[in-house]
């Protein structure tokens, strides 16, 4: 179980990593370890967790000496193993040192701290970790049959009253307020799949809690129950602001690129941009990893319209970003592949947020876009999107060198580490219109597209999954690492309209496609998770093409009864298919015990996560407020978090406390959101939930 321990009042904000120190003399005796986390001080006994808190200070300055309140909670384990044992889990670099009084022989150094805790049979079957991080605390309890749930008891002393609300969270009201224990969610693993179980607190007394077991369940199997620990935050001013892309670095960060049609944006001092420039300009803004703060944010753009589409990261934390733009001046540095006049834009941004590395116009049409960007590991740059531009800088011995037609074309640039030079630049088309819209990259350096076609003679290759034209196709298309070929191009559709919007891959080589389709014989697979269209006339899809691109291992629809759409795609190491988009289905597939469990509002944003295979949906739910809402992007952050963008309108869309933005500024607002993910051996991964 993971407990997320969130206030409804004030507290300090600690600012240091978040560790467990083992106590070796400096605290108590009867704590083993301790830890500190926004103003609350945790001592760990072998049979209770003990949290103490004082009254927030108001005056800037405190008086010395000023008595505050304070109140301390206990959570003990009833009828626990009296032989309890209990161990730090992941040593992390340094130590603690505590030099407290005149007294050397009482002086503490070299203190060791953990990442984790472990209680080893609390109760006989149960097992308890702990797991620290800047955002927070992680209780999972790890029972190794379902049967023994009955066997954890825990007693909050020194609360005033214990209450489950209609959402199932428990909330522990005290002296200084009220601390909310989100809603508990179990799975077990069977046969490498994933499966939800029904799971409630059952309050005992006014005092005493458990959990109950109120779905169908395997007594063969382990079972873990887990709620989650999230950051979700507005970013915005005045006016209207779109969240589209976003990326995260190997810390934690997130970065996110999108467009804004106003003033009073949130920018910070140094950074590159900090006046808004035109019609719409875009903006590129890094978090800290606990989402409280904005490492920093800038605006990029000239006196027209500016829209960031897309980023992606290198090692050194450059961000790179593109989109479109229609201004004259937008910043361009001297050396760039393309200094005159463009309507697509490439942009390198230093690390810290302070100049740009490179920036590029790109295309010379009014009409062109670029939709996404990829960085490989040498920091080449790789941008696809439309373009009916005759003059695109396409590359010798490049895959297709000249526009193949006048309405639109998809075309991939390659773009050397420095911005000067282009490694290899192709459209990528037929007889009427094209356009790619997602792309990815392999380790080789292969890039792989997707997006929809109209052109009857679009190229793909032959052997490949589905070489035919039907209507107007999804596509999916794996270039050769020079771009001079391609290694397979395959039509994915029907007999109605069908959009490939992202695309991701696997560690074997399989690629991942999300998109939209209004065809009622869009290709799916037996044993699919839905093999069926409902009646809405677009409805996502998630497909998974073989390595060779000749067959197709698993596709299903994903919807409800009412418009739905997808925006983004991405997988983690085990191959599980993350996605995000909105919907205003009230029977958009949701997976049990989710909160919220119902649609809030005109239209909700989803984060859906399908079992590698695409016959199970891991975990699926509605992220929105009472209004509009849209997820644009997600990635996946260090240690399976989930982090994800997009746009809102809702004034009660669901933010946490502490976070960056808590309130809604502007008409619409872009949100940021990470829901923090473990492994576990009897888990492949644990639920998301937002409330």
């Amino acid at each position: 179980m993971q407990n997320h321990l969130k206030d409804s009042i004030h507290l300090n904000k600690c600012k240091l990593p978040l560790s467990f120190v083992k106590n070796n003399g400096q605290e108590d005796q009867r704590a083993h370890f301790t830890t500190n986390y926004k103003g609350r001080r945790f001592f760990f006994s072998s049979d209770r967790i003990t949290s103490v808190e004082l009254e927030p200070i108001e005056e800037e300055v405190p008086e010395p000496d000023q008595p505050r309140n304070g109140v301390a909670l206990e959570l003990s384990f009833t009828n626990a193993n009296t032989n309890l044992f209990l161990e730090g889990v992941s040593q992390q670099e340094g130590y603690h040192h505590f030099f407290k009084g005149d007294d050397s022989l009482k002086w503490q150094n070299g203190v060791s701290h953990y990442k984790e805790l472990k209680y080893k049979a609390v109760w006989q079957g149960v097992d308890l970790e702990i797991s620290a991080s800047d955002d927070g605390l992680k209780m999972n309890w790890l029972l190794d049959s379902p049967e023994h749930i009955t066997s954890i008891q825990l007693h909050w002393e020194g609360a005033e009253s214990l209450e489950i609300d209609e959402t199932g969270n428990l909330l522990v009201h005290h002296a200084l307020g009220t601390l909310t224990d989100l809603a508990p969610i179990a799975y077990q693993q069977i046969n490498g799949i994933v499966i939800p179980v029904n799971c409630a607190y059952q309050l005992y007394n006014n005092f005493d809690i458990g959990f109950e077991l109120v779905g169908n369940y395997s007594s063969d199997f382990p079972l873990v129950i887990d709620p989650i620990l999230q950051y979700s935050t507005y970013l915005g001013g005045a006016d209207i602001q779109y969240g589209q892309s976003i990326a995260v670095d190997d810390q934690g960060h997130a970065y996110v690129v999108g467009y804004v049609n106003s003033t009073g944006f949130p920018v910070t001092p140094g950074a590159f941009q900090t006046t808004f420039s035109g019609n719409e300009d875009a903006y590129v803004t890094k978090f800290s990893s606990n989402g409280e703060s904005l490492v920093y944010s800038t605006y990029l753009g000239g006196n027209g319209i500016d829209r960031g589409l897309g980023i992606s990261l290198d090692d050194e934390y450059c961000a790179y970003v593109t989109g479109e733009t229609r201004s004259i001046n937008f910043p361009i540095t001297p050396g760039a592949f393309q200094t005159t006049r463009g309507y697509m834009f490439v942009t390198k941004i230093a690390a810290d947020g302070g100049s740009l590395i490179y920036s590029s116009f790109l295309g010379n049409s009014n009409t062109d876009i670029s939709y996404d960007i990829a960085v490989d590991s040498q920091g080449s740059a790789y941008v696809t999107g439309q373009t009916s531009s005759t003059i695109l800088p396409s590359t010798p011995g490049a895959f297709q060198m000249t526009l193949p037609n006048t309405t639109g074309s998809g075309f991939i640039t390659k773009v050397s580490p420095d911005g000067a030079s282009l490694i290899y630049s192709t459209y990528l088309g037929g007889n009427f219109f094209d356009g790619c819209l997602g792309i990815a990259l392999d380790t080789q350096g292969h890039a792989y597209v997707t997006g929809t076609t109209r052109s009857t003679n679009f190229p793909v290759t032959p052997g490949a999954f589905q070489t035919t034209f039907i209507e107007q196709e999804a596509f999916i298309t794996k270039l050769a690492i020079d771009g001079s070929s391609l290694v397979y191009s395959t039509f994915l559709g029907g007999s109605s309209i069908d959009y490939g919007y992202g695309i991701a891959l696997d560690s074997l080589g399989h690629a991942f496609v999300t998109g939209e389709t209004n065809s009622f014989d869009f290709p799916v697979t037996p044993g699919a998770f839905q093999t069926t269209k409902g009646p809405a006339n677009l409805q996502p899809y998630v497909s998974k093409l073989s390595p060779s691109g000749e067959s197709l291992i698993a596709s299903t629809y994903l919807g409800g009864s009412t418009a739905s759409s997808v925006r983004d795609i991405y997988t983690d190491l085990q191959g599980h298919a993350y996605i995000t988009g909105f919907t205003s289905a009230t029977d958009f597939p949701i997976t049990p015990n989710v909160i919220p469990s119902a649609l809030r509002g005109s239209n909700d944003a989803f984060i859906s996560i399908l079992s590698t295979d695409l016959s199970n949906l891991l975990v699926s739910y509605y992220l929105g407020g009472s209004r509009g809402d849209d997820g644009r992007g997600i990635k996946i952050g260090p240690e399976g978090a989930v982090y994800t963008v997009g746009i809102t309108s809702s004034t009660d869309f669901p933010v946490t406390p502490g976070a960056y933005q808590t309130t809604l500024i502007g008409r619409d607002d872009a949100y940021v959101n990470k829901a923090a993910f473990a492994f576990y051996n009897q888990l492949s991964l644990n639920v998301i939930k937002l409330v």
